[in-house]
């Protein structure tokens, strides 16, 4: 992948973000942190993403508030969420509103990596 790739990571736990966006970038893979499913749609909308990994419970605007936020504007975009949550509403409720795909935490940043190369064109 180039480092043309843009993936906005979204998590309120800042290690976690931070742990994610350094890995996708040893990929060479660009990517953005927001802090809440608020932040995020607004850095989505300056800087647009190719993907995005969220976490699926955040104040401020969850995944499923963002989901829905996003496919008003884009029905493609990959979104993955990740959860720690055994709620199967839960997830349900982010799958229904267009989530691309669920990943378990503790995440595997290689399941991950999968993931996102079978998602974004590779160049």
């Amino acid at each position: 992948m180039t480092q043309s790739r843009h993936i906005l990571v979204v998590d309120d736990e800042p290690l976690a973000a931070q742990q994610v966006s350094r890995f996708l970038e040893s990929e060479s893979i660009r990517t953005t942190m927001a802090g809440s499913g608020s932040t995020a749609l607004s850095s989505h909308q300056a800087d647009p993403a190719d993907l995005i990994v969220t976490d699926l419970r955040m104040p401020n605007g969850d995944a499923v508030e963002l989901i829905r936020n996003i496919r008003a504007e884009d029905t493609r975009l990959p979104i993955f969420v990740v959860t720690g949550q055994v709620l199967r509403e839960a997830e349900a409720e982010a799958l229904d509103a267009g989530a691309t795909e669920l990943l378990r935490k503790p995440l595997d940043l290689h399941e991950l990596a999968s993931a996102v190369k079978r998602h974004l064109t590779v160049d």
